[in-house]
């Protein structure tokens, strides 16, 4: 083999190893998002189910006839649960609301879940960092009765 040839097997074998470098920052990016996206997805699921558990507390008490089940939803709706802190770092929110005017006995439950970043850490929040779920009850003759979840 010549000189000149030597140079070249050279600059083409580094030329090969800069285009599987280029594929392999590539496919690392590819990971890195697909991790995030998955964090995202886990913390959302956490946050919904933190907000039905939280409706399903307050239909649970509402159901027994407890202190709360005396309590007249108002046009304006009434806070069930004050907007309070969880371990995990989130703030939930639960209030009742008439689902329609003209018939005050049948309401609805409002729960609002907010992801909160703890403190100190750099953490990317999922894009739905607050999220509402809603519930119908109905009122009886011994305290409201559980009728599903609404859309």
């Amino acid at each position: 083999m010549r000189r000149a040839e030597r140079g070249m097997t050279s600059l083409l074998g580094m030329m090969l190893l800069g285009v599987m470098l280029f594929a392999a920052c590539g496919l690392l990016t590819l990971e890195r998002q697909a991790a995030q996206e998955g964090r995202g997805y886990e913390a959302e699921v956490r946050l919904r189910l933190l907000a039905q558990s939280e409706a399903e507390r307050a239909a649970v008490q509402l159901e027994a006839g407890g202190a709360l089940a005396g309590l007249e939803m108002t046009r304006a709706g009434c806070t069930l649960l004050p907007e309070r802190m969880t371990d995990d770092g989130c703030k939930v929110s639960v209030q009742a609301f008439p689902e329609d005017l003209r018939t005050p006995q049948n309401g609805k439950i409002i729960v609002t879940a907010h992801a909160m970043a703890p403190r100190g850490e750099d953490r990317v929040l999922p894009v739905r960092s607050e999220l509402r779920v809603r519930a119908r009850m109905r009122k009886g003759d011994d305290g409201y009765v559980w009728l599903g979840w609404m859309p």
